[in-house]
Protein backbone atom coordinates (compact mmCIF):
# COMPACT_ATOMS: atom_id res chain seq x y z
CA UNK A 1 0.00 0.00 0.00
CA UNK A 2 1.56 3.84 -0.64
CA UNK A 3 1.55 5.91 1.87
CA UNK A 4 2.46 9.56 2.21
CA UNK A 5 6.09 9.82 2.45
CA UNK A 6 6.62 13.69 2.35
CA UNK A 7 3.81 16.18 2.03
CA UNK A 8 4.88 20.20 1.44
CA UNK A 9 3.28 23.57 -0.07
CA UNK A 10 3.73 25.42 -3.08
CA UNK A 11 6.23 27.65 -1.58
CA UNK A 12 7.85 24.48 -0.89
CA UNK A 13 7.20 24.80 3.37
CA UNK A 14 7.24 21.60 4.90
CA UNK A 15 4.26 20.72 6.30
CA UNK A 16 5.39 20.62 9.83
CA UNK A 17 6.99 24.52 9.45
CA UNK A 18 3.54 25.73 7.49
CA UNK A 19 1.35 28.22 8.72
CA UNK A 20 -1.30 29.43 7.23
CA UNK A 21 -2.06 33.07 7.04
CA UNK A 22 -6.06 33.21 6.89
CA UNK A 23 -7.91 35.42 4.06
CA UNK A 24 -10.86 35.73 2.39
CA UNK A 25 -9.77 33.83 -0.73
CA UNK A 26 -6.94 30.62 -1.13
CA UNK A 27 -5.53 29.06 -3.51
CA UNK A 28 -2.65 26.11 -2.08
CA UNK A 29 -0.84 23.81 -3.89
CA UNK A 30 -0.04 20.75 -2.17
CA UNK A 31 2.41 18.22 -2.95
CA UNK A 32 2.69 14.74 -1.78
CA UNK A 33 5.57 11.71 -2.22
CA UNK A 34 3.49 8.56 -2.58
CA UNK A 35 4.97 5.10 -2.14
CA UNK A 36 6.64 2.25 -0.39
CA UNK A 37 10.13 0.47 0.13
CA UNK A 38 10.64 0.47 -3.53
CA UNK A 39 10.07 3.99 -4.23
CA UNK A 40 7.38 7.37 -4.53
CA UNK A 41 5.72 9.22 -7.34
CA UNK A 42 4.94 12.86 -6.79
CA UNK A 43 1.20 13.72 -6.61
CA UNK A 44 0.08 17.12 -6.28
CA UNK A 45 -3.03 19.19 -6.28
CA UNK A 46 -4.61 22.58 -5.39
CA UNK A 47 -6.51 23.91 -2.24
CA UNK A 48 -8.47 26.10 -2.34
CA UNK A 49 -12.16 27.81 0.15
CA UNK A 50 -14.35 29.01 -2.55
CA UNK A 51 -16.91 26.48 -2.08
CA UNK A 52 -19.81 26.10 -5.23
CA UNK A 53 -22.57 23.44 -3.83
CA UNK A 54 -22.91 22.59 -7.65
CA UNK A 55 -19.85 21.26 -8.42
CA UNK A 56 -18.45 20.37 -5.28
CA UNK A 57 -18.99 17.35 -3.20
CA UNK A 58 -17.91 15.26 0.01
CA UNK A 59 -15.95 11.95 -1.20
CA UNK A 60 -15.62 10.39 2.33
CA UNK A 61 -17.94 11.30 4.78
CA UNK A 62 -17.18 12.82 8.19
CA UNK A 63 -14.58 15.15 6.31
CA UNK A 64 -15.17 18.80 5.71
CA UNK A 65 -13.24 18.50 2.44
CA UNK A 66 -14.65 18.66 -0.95
CA UNK A 67 -13.87 17.35 -4.38
CA UNK A 68 -14.36 19.86 -7.59
CA UNK A 69 -12.63 18.46 -10.38
CA UNK A 70 -9.03 16.58 -10.50
CA UNK A 71 -6.48 18.09 -8.35
CA UNK A 72 -8.90 20.64 -7.35
CA UNK A 73 -10.14 20.06 -3.96
CA UNK A 74 -11.74 22.54 -1.38
CA UNK A 75 -12.18 23.28 2.37
CA UNK A 76 -13.88 26.20 3.69
CA UNK A 77 -11.57 26.56 6.78
CA UNK A 78 -8.42 25.06 6.22
CA UNK A 79 -6.81 23.06 8.49
CA UNK A 80 -4.05 21.21 7.66
CA UNK A 81 -4.33 18.00 9.96
CA UNK A 82 -7.73 17.20 8.56
CA UNK A 83 -6.49 17.80 4.93
CA UNK A 84 -3.52 15.09 6.03
CA UNK A 85 -6.19 13.23 7.53
CA UNK A 86 -8.72 13.38 4.67
CA UNK A 87 -5.36 12.52 2.33
CA UNK A 88 -4.33 9.44 4.46
CA UNK A 89 -8.03 8.19 4.25
CA UNK A 90 -8.71 8.71 0.38
CA UNK A 91 -4.96 6.59 -0.35
CA UNK A 92 -6.17 4.60 1.84
CA UNK A 93 -9.55 3.89 0.33
CA UNK A 94 -8.53 4.06 -3.24
CA UNK A 95 -5.48 1.28 -2.39
CA UNK A 96 -8.31 -1.61 -1.47
CA UNK A 97 -7.87 -4.74 -3.55
CA UNK A 98 -5.15 -2.95 -5.81
CA UNK A 99 -1.41 -3.06 -6.74
CA UNK A 100 0.38 -0.42 -6.48
CA UNK A 101 0.26 0.33 -10.25
CA UNK A 102 -3.32 0.30 -10.23
CA UNK A 103 -3.42 2.83 -6.79
CA UNK A 104 -1.37 5.29 -8.66
CA UNK A 105 -3.99 5.47 -11.26
CA UNK A 106 -7.03 5.19 -9.05
CA UNK A 107 -5.02 8.58 -7.26
CA UNK A 108 -4.50 10.15 -10.57
CA UNK A 109 -8.38 10.66 -10.89
CA UNK A 110 -8.05 13.26 -7.80
CA UNK A 111 -4.34 14.58 -7.92
CA UNK A 112 -2.35 15.35 -10.66
CA UNK A 113 0.29 12.57 -11.01
CA UNK A 114 4.16 12.58 -12.57
CA UNK A 115 3.33 9.86 -14.87
CA UNK A 116 0.03 11.20 -16.16
CA UNK A 117 0.86 11.37 -19.82
CA UNK A 118 3.60 9.20 -19.94
CA UNK A 119 3.93 6.84 -23.26
CA UNK A 120 6.60 4.16 -22.66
Amino acid sequence: MLSIQYIYFDDHQSFDDFEFKNSDYFVLTVYLALGDERGSSLFYFDVTNDYYPSSDHILIKDYEVYFRKKAEFVIKDFDKYILLNFINTLIEEKSINKNENEISKSLSKYFHWEFDKYVP
